[in-house]
């Protein structure tokens, strides 16, 4: 599982977790994933069996925290005003109509008008109209639901039902993520869950799944806690001839390894996510596929900024220099990631392609250290300052053994400049809530890009009251440059604003960078048009089918 850069938006990631899949390494445009291509006409019906390490969280992210399997689930069961594509590699990313069908602007841009579709119905029969999107809106910005991405809707000061098919959302000033934020969240049923107030809504997280009606391709047939969760198909959704599987289950299962296990064994169809190591067992079963494609998460040390040992610039950048950052890479992931060294990932279009990892130097780490007054005084092997060891905790989360890994091998290579790390690992909630308190030292953490590009909720200061900032990174020139990039009336605009950003974390290290990797998807080749994106391995689930057997 991954940390959300959310602030918190999974627009894809969406969040993770993690949006899609034309990507480019440096200048070089690297092809889409094929996917599972289907081999003729196809087949309406059958039931695919998919694994995941965690379940869903419920059926409302307005009160759930953001993870993977939550939002790969709801976002099959209900609508967004427009679909975000997967095609940010060259450009900001571009939408396709869902519930609305067309949208226009206002001569100021302040005000954005959707038209929806006349011919959506929730799974109940009832209409879903402009009413639903503006009691939507109602609770995402309600006190008592204190919806995490809220922060989204700050500059929206009214969502207004003009009729029932035309809804407008009117806009205090003129930004370039204007549509991202209309867009922010699904859209959900005012007729079934008005019923509850907004007060009770955190209090009630099973409500919701005993009055859940329905917009999208799938509904939930039946939810087995800890065991799985059955998507079935919205028999009243209204793309004709979609969903093309009756089902599709989401299995709980206890690690990566017993997934692949279970899926060579014929009881799984399809797994997200396998380990790189697992890729020969893929490639040498005959009825598997593996798809590989670069994935919008970034792992990387995040040090906490506010403890004494790593306050200073010089010595976070003097302990990325003595990381050999590309042998963990090769050694962990092969040809299947590569050192990552910017939080705008290196596939997307706004990544400042000027920049270069810091390469591994321990020499250079040493001096560093010595000229902030790091020295053996003791001769233990153990820098030391003012009679406190350079020594602390390496945290990551338990179950994960790729970052596991990583914690050993940063341990070995930090030893031969005299810092101390002790990896321990931690059940994830834990550290999650560890993070989010400031309570660590360092951890090793998974960072979902957010596709609009806003780095607020990782790097600005405002944020390490709201337990985004999980380094606790402070710098009145970085939220300088965030608040102006944030201003600009389009995307483009942002990039020179972008590029100091970049260049800033690159000079100051508030984190070091470890990797970024392709997503390792593994599916049984009797399931077709399989095209998982940078965001979703669920992206297209309605299209998925069933080869029959001959």
């Amino acid at each position: 599982m991954d940390t959300k850069s959310f602030a918190p938006r999974l627009r894809l990631l969406a969040t993770v977790l993690a949006a899609a899949a034309l990507l480019a390494a440096g200048c070089r445009r690297e092809p889409q994933p094929a996917g599972q291509a289907g081999s003729g006409a196809p087949h309406r019906g059958g039931t695919v069996v998919t694994g995941w390490t965690a379940e869903p969280g419920g059926v409302n992210d307005l009160i759930l925290p953001a993870s993977q399997p939550t939002h790969e689930m709801l976002f099959r069961v209900f609508l967004h005003l427009v679909e975000e594509q997967s095609d940010f590699d060259q450009h900001p990313p571009t939408f396709r109509p869902q519930l609305a069908r067309s949208w226009d602007w206002s001569a100021d841009h302040k005000t954005l008008t959707f038209h929806l579709r006349d011919d959506v119905v929730w799974s109940d029969g009832v209409p879903v109209t402009a009413d639903d999107v503006r009691w939507t809106w109602q609770a995402q910005m309600s006190r008592d639901v204190v919806w995490e991405g809220a922060d989204s809707k700050q500059w929206i000061t009214d969502v207004e039902a003009v009729d029932p098919h035309t809804v407008r959302f009117h806009f205090s000033r003129v930004y370039a993520k204007q549509l991202l934020d209309a867009n922010e969240g699904l859209v959900y049923p005012k007729h079934a869950w008005e019923k509850l107030p907004f007060s009770e809504w955190r209090k009630s997280g099973d409500w919701f799944k005993q009055h859940l009606v329905v917009d999208g391709p799938f509904t939930i047939g039946s939810w087995q806690p800890q065991q799985q969760v059955v998507l079935q198909r919205n028999e009243r959704y209204y793309e004709k001839g979609l969903p093309r599987l009756d089902r599709v289950v989401m299995r709980l299962v206890p690690s990566q390894s017993a997934g692949l296990t279970q899926l060579l064994n014929g009881e799984l169809d399809f797994l997200p996510q396998i380990a790189p190591g697992d890729v020969k067992r893929v490639q040498a079963a005959p009825q598997l596929q593996l798809i590989a494609y670069w994935f919008n998460v970034y792992v990387a040390v995040g040090w906490n900024n506010e403890n004494p040992l790593f306050q200073g610039p010089e010595v976070r950048r003097a302990l990325t220099l003595g990381i050999d950052r590309q042998k963990i890479v090769d050694t962990l992931l092969g040809p299947y990631g590569r050192v990552a060294d910017s939080p705008v990932l290196t596939m997307v279009w706004a990544h400042d392609k000027s920049l270069k990892p810091w390469p591994y130097d321990p020499a250079e780490a040493r001096r560093i250290l010595a000229a902030k007054g790091w020295r053996d005084t003791d001769g233990d092997g153990v820098l030391d300052k003012g009679g406190r060891p350079f020594s602390f905790e390496l945290l990551t989360n338990a179950g994960n053994q790729l970052r596991t890994d990583a914690t050993v091998m940063i341990q070995d290579q930090l030893k031969q400049i005299g810092v101390q790390a002790m990896p321990r690992q931690v059940e994830f909630n834990t550290l999650m809530s560890q993070t989010n308190e400031g309570k660590f030292a360092a951890a090793i953490l998974g960072f979902t890009m957010d596709t609009s590009l806003d780095l607020r909720s990782n790097f600005h200061s405002r944020s390490i009251v709201e337990g985004a900032n999980y380094v606790r990174y402070r710098n009145p020139e970085m939220d300088r440059l965030i608040e102006q990039a944030a201003s600009q009336p389009e995307m483009l605009a942002e990039k020179p604003y972008l590029d100091q950003i970049q260049q800033l974390v690159h000079r100051e290290q508030p984190v070091t960078f470890l990797w970024e990797s392709q997503r390792l998807t593994a599916v049984n080749k009797k399931v077709k048009d399989v095209r998982p994106t940078l965001a979703f391995s669920f992206f297209n689930l309605k299209e998925w089918w069933v080869e029959p057997k001959p």
